[in-house]
């Protein structure tokens, strides 16, 4: 069958289209086309033209198109609801009453039952292409229901472990108002839907939230964690799992395997404490940062900022605290904090060393609760050793302490320090990042953070192009160092450069 360019129907891919669209060609035409290797039929009356795609990622992309086509009453229920309308093990659980047998589709199945009697779908939350995701509420509610697994499939219900980590979650990010708001429209729920039998187990349940019950030993880890005040940021720690995977596994062939660290005197560990500072926005000239330095005194005129340079300074003038490292999650924990006392300890009134107490955010991006800044981290920490030691691990340390913002203040520059702490431990060149190149690496890191797929490409490729210049710079010769900052841009503003188009260089 030859084909026209202006056939009708949609192509693309991982597009979809059923036989009854507007201006879709005819049936026998669709079935020629399928018969000829042109379409591909995915169900009954569904088609896709991407013939090369796998037809499960093609259903996946288009899920709840597909839905909204074939149960537009559809409401994701139980064990998906709580997951967030994730697929989960090939099953998709809805509630309709428009559909009693299983929807079969690429890749997953969709599991219906009716919807209880007398809920109003409408006071469901609204879901992409006019879906509903059950509440908060009914998930708890119907998740106490008990069920069975069937094979490689989940029950369609989570035990009462996950349901537990699932209240954990929320509880994380809820004051107590909200939890008690959660509980007493679930027991409400429960009595509307007929099921009163469960408000015992709903009870129960927030009880040994409370700690007013003992937890069991098969409670849930997060909920156990929670209770018991170590819990920890869910959807971070899952960051930083791929993260480490995706530094560990990162292929490119421009990246030094081995920058090693050249001459210790006061240039680098100067330089390096005036541009993390000046990343910040703490802003002296070279020669008021070098007076405050000489002289251990901040300026009459910005005391809190001389005393950021000076604490900075001290912290990376260690010779030894400054290559400290530990595998151990607890240690390196200590670490952090006694780093983060040194670099605020003229600035009391921040809490140096001190976990926050109110949580912070860039912009619209929230930072870790500050309940969950411990525990965050442990988890983040123990993903320590599963990383290379040098760069990845470096870039890893950075990036993990910088997304927990574990402190009031000075959580950029900690960051850096441990960052530079996993080099110098292996003995090689520290990274600095200058004046010029900070709207790079401020970029590189917001994009990392703001990136659910975590493409490290950027991200890596800025650090090590940072990485190659600190390491060419001859920090061993105070004139050849100042010579060197001017010749490669270093010292310029980062928005007068990107308007003039001027980049670092390397040496």
């Amino acid at each position: 069958m030859a084909l026209s360019a202006s056939l009708p129907w949609p192509r693309g891919v991982r597009t979809v289209f059923f036989d009854d669209d507007h201006g879709v060609a005819s049936a026998p035409t669709l079935r020629r086309a399928v018969v000829d290797g042109h379409l591909r039929r995915l169900a009954t009356r569904l088609y896709t033209s991407d013939v090369k795609s796998d037809p499960a990622e093609v259903v996946a992309h288009n899920i709840w198109r597909i839905l909204d086509r074939m149960i537009p009453d559809a409401v994701i229920v139980d064990r998906s609801a709580a997951e967030d309308g994730k697929v989960i093990s090939g099953v998709l659980y809805v509630a309709t009453d428009q559909r009693h047998t299983v929807l079969r589709l690429p890749g997953v199945e969709v599991r219906v039952r009716p919807h209880p009697a007398g809920l109003d779908v409408a006071d469901e939350l609204p879901w992409p292409h006019g879906l509903r995701m059950s509440r908060p509420a009914r998930i708890l509610v119907d998740n106490l229901a008990p069920s069975r697994g069937r094979g490689v499939r989940a029950s369609r219900t989570l035990s009462l472990a996950e349901l537990e980590d699932w209240v954990a979650r929320k509880a994380s990010y809820m004051n107590r108002t909200r939890v008690l708001r959660l509980r007493d429209e679930a027991i409400e729920l429960a009595n509307h839907m007929g099921v009163a039998d469960r408000i015992h187990d709903l009870d129960a349940l927030f009880k040994r939230l409370d700690g007013r019950e003992p937890l069991p030993p098969d409670s849930g880890r997060l909920f156990s964690a929670l209770v018991q005040g170590g819990a920890w940021d869910e959807r971070r720690v899952e960051m930083f799992t791929v993260l480490a995977a995706g530094l560990t596994s990162h292929d490119d062939p421009d990246l030094p395997q081995h920058l090693p660290a050249g001459s210790y005197n006061n240039e680098l560990p100067f330089f390096e404490s005036y541009f993390s500072n000046y990343i910040e926005g703490t802003v002296f000239l070279v020669e008021e940062a070098r007076r405050i330095i000489e002289t251990q005194q901040p300026p009459a005129s910005r005391p809190a900022d001389g005393h950021d340079i000076l604490g900075t300074y001290r912290c990376v003038a260690d010779t030894v605290g400054r290559r400290a490292v530990s595998e151990d999650p607890s240690e390196s924990l200590f670490l952090l904090r006694e780093r983060h006392a040194s670099i605020l300890e003229g600035r009391p009134e921040l809490g140096p060393g001190e976990w926050k107490h109110v949580n912070n955010r860039a912009g619209s991006h929230h930072f870790v609760e500050p309940h969950l800044v411990e525990g965050t981290l442990l988890k983040g920490l123990e993903l320590t050793p599963s990383v290379p030691s040098g760069f990845r691990r470096a870039l890893y340390m950075m990036m993990m302490v910088s997304e927990v913002h574990p402190f009031t203040d000075g959580n950029g520059r900690v960051a850096r320090v441990m960052m530079n702490a996993e080099l110098s431990a292996v003995n090689q060149t520290r990274i600095v990042i200058p004046t010029v190149f900070r709207n790079e690496y401020i970029g590189a890191v917001k994009r990392t953070s703001a990136s659910q797929a975590l493409n490290l490409s950027s991200f890596v490729r800025v650090m090590s192009f940072a990485w190659r210049w600190t390491a060419a710079m001859p920090w061993d010769d105070k004139a050849a160092t100042e010579g060197q900052l001017v010749a490669t841009d270093a010292l310029s503003e980062p928005d007068d450069a990107a308007i003039g188009g001027i980049k670092l260089r390397l040496p």
